[in-house]
């Protein structure tokens, strides 16, 4: 048992951990470059699968709740240059803030029930006002994420990501059907048009070659075009009047500042829908990072914890520019993992699009007016290709009575919920927003469910532990009460000294520690699946996962023997996991 050093490879699969393999429907990892044709276009169909669900919807918000017209057109202007904005943050990562992966952000839906009443009650100024104010409790739950580690696990995180497609399916149902009072809604022309996109999309994703994946989408939607082009549908006469540079209609509404106590449930019933947000967005960021790499990597909490700061900045955005409250887009993730193509450079360049767009009124309107079935039957073969994502991060460490339940439950309350007919004039405002959202009213069951798993958990144990080799006794001693206090057999009382000696022997060793730092917090907990372990050090640690093996032992280096140890530590524990949140290392695991 010696130092750890930086892994090269990681050790061969065993019960619980994954090999590294390469991910063949990946053309362009987050961290390499693309082609300038290939960056342009794939940056180009983004924006336009999310261009007109973020200008619309404030224009949806505002007639909803009678605002000013000048203050409608502004917000749906304003919506596109915030989101092109966020978009960067979380494209580049500017210090703490932004994932640094390819993660859109456009103007959230699931903010819809709260921003129509908000505006209603005091107009957009009173809306910018309150998503400022907001912003901050995402923040909160971003910096408090280590104590939510067991809380928003990857059951969550998946179980958020089946319900953002259970809510595209609406939506896309909406879209596919057309507008209420157009002539062709409800047609035989928007049913051909949507299908014709949806086929053309997911027979290319099922059927097509690496090369042609990657262009899918762009595809699909031209040949929706094309299919509503011959049937007489699409109609672009309004777009050719604007012109081709301007500046976007409308007058800036303002900042509300003269707040009052009738307005503190609106801040409430906001407040709640931010959370619910932050939790959407740690879903989101689980996906974008499993869909990156070339090789399985775990999730990192400190790219989620960048996730949630920018998330809550953009609300700050949102609101200063005077439109609607903004979220992580899932679509664009599904995007991505049918075009092979998720490199930074894609993201920054369709930010800056967004940015662009709206002082181009002729571009901008041209996007806009695209018959919407195109985008029904293009978002309803998005959700079914982004389904599986949902169950690969639920089934990840395998499934318990109680994780499939809350998994059942969560689903359930989400259908419920996104039905909207579930005893809608019973319930007030802060209640009856959840039961519109499906998102929101699963989102939040999931996590109430896995608090409540985690308040209900069987016995455990925890001690402190000073550092330093000295101590190795100590700890054996410790874990023997632990064995005791937990009923635990002497066979597997072995097999736990084993594991947490070798994890604190690399905790401990080549370091100088001083005052409080000189210390590891180790927690035994008796579960429904197992002995679950855990190790909270104060201090960064190489990758323990990854280890190589030496062909030859009789002919391997004293550096490669190094690993020996940590070889020996995989094959008795299951599930690994290892995390740094807020400067601190998490180390758990279940014994094998």
């Amino acid at each position: 048992m010696l130092n750890a050093r930086p892994a090269r490879q990681i050790f061969p699969a065993e019960k619980g951990n994954t090999p590294v393999s390469e991910k063949t429907g990946l053309l362009y990892a987050v961290n390499e470059k693309a082609p300038l044709i290939i960056v342009v276009v794939m940056g180009i169909q983004h924006v336009l699968l999310l261009y007109s669900e973020i200008t619309l919807l404030p224009v949806i918000m505002g007639h909803r709740a009678g605002a000013p017209l000048e203050h409608i057109l502004f917000a749906s202007g304003a919506a596109g240059i915030a989101s092109g904005i966020t978009t960067l943050i979380q494209v580049l990562r500017l210090g703490r803030f932004g994932a640094g992966y390819t993660l859109f952000m456009g103007t959230s839906a699931a903010y819809m029930a709260g921003c129509v009443e908000t505006i209603k009650a005091g107009g957009f100024p009173l809306l910018a006002a309150l998503s400022i104010l907001v912003a901050p409790i995402e923040m909160i739950m971003a910096y408090f994420l280590r104590f939510l580690r067991h809380i928003i696990t990857p059951a969550v995180g998946g179980t958020i990501i089946l319900l953002v497609v259970m809510s595209l399916a609406p939506v896309s149902i909406a879209e596919w059907m057309g507008h209420h009072g157009h002539p062709f809604y409800g047609s035989r022309e928007n049913f051909l048009i949507g299908l014709s996109a949806m086929c053309i999309l997911l027979g290319i994703s099922l059927f097509g070659n690496r090369s042609l994946r990657q262009w899918c989408p762009l595809i699909g939607m031209a040949g929706g075009l094309l299919v509503s082009w011959s049937l007489g549908v699409l109609d672009l006469e309004k777009a050719f009047s604007y012109p081709w540079i301007g500046t976007f209609p409308g007058s800036w509404p303002g900042i509300a500042t003269d707040l009052k106590m009738e307005h503190l449930p609106l801040f409430a019933v906001l407040a709640v829908l931010t959370v619910v947000n932050g939790v959407q967005a740690i879903g989101n960021s689980m996906a974008v990072q499993t869909i990156s790499h070339r090789e399985d990597r775990q999730i990192d909490y400190q790219v989620i914890q960048g996730t949630m700061y920018g998330d809550a900045l953009g609300n700050v955005i949102t609101g200063a520019l005077g439109t609607a409250p903004n979220e992580t887009y899932a679509e664009n993730i599904a995007a991505m993992k049918v075009t092979g193509a998720t490199c930074r450079a894609i993201g920054v360049c369709g930010a800056i699009l967004l940015i662009l767009l709206p002082f181009s009124p002729k571009i901008s309107m041209a996007a806009v007016q695209l018959p919407t079935p195109i985008f029904g039957g293009f978002l309803m073969g998005l959700a079914a290709m982004m389904f599986p994502a949902g169950l690969e991060l639920v089934f990840s460490h395998g499934i318990t009575h109680r994780s499939g339940l809350l998994v059942g439950i969560s689903l359930c309350v989400g259908l419920i919920a996104e039905s909207g007919y579930f005893f809608p004039n019973i319930f007030p405002i802060s209640v009856n927003v959840f039961l519109k959202s499906g998102v929101a009213a699963g989102g939040l069951a999931a996590v109430l469910l896995s608090v409540l798993f985690r308040l209900t958990e069987m016995k455990g144990y925890a001690t402190r532990i000073p550092a330093g080799l000295s101590n190795l006794r100590l700890l054996a001693r410790r874990v023997k009460e632990a064995g005791e206090e937990l009923d635990i057999s002497p066979e597997r009382i072995m097999k736990l000294q084993l594991a947490c000696e070798e994890i604190f022997v690399h905790v401990v060793t080549g370091e100088n520690f001083e005052g409080e730092k000189r210390s590891m917090v180790l927690r035994i907990n008796e579960l429904e699946s197992g002995i679950r372990v855990e190790i909270i050090f104060g201090e960064h640690l190489d990758d323990l996962k990854n280890v190589e093996i030496p062909d030859n032992l009789m002919h391997a280096d004293p550096s490669d023997l190094d690993q020996l140890g940590l070889a020996l530590f995989h094959t008795i524990v299951d599930d690994f996991h290892q995390a740094m949140i807020s400067g601190r290392t998490y180390i758990w695991f279940k014994l094998a």
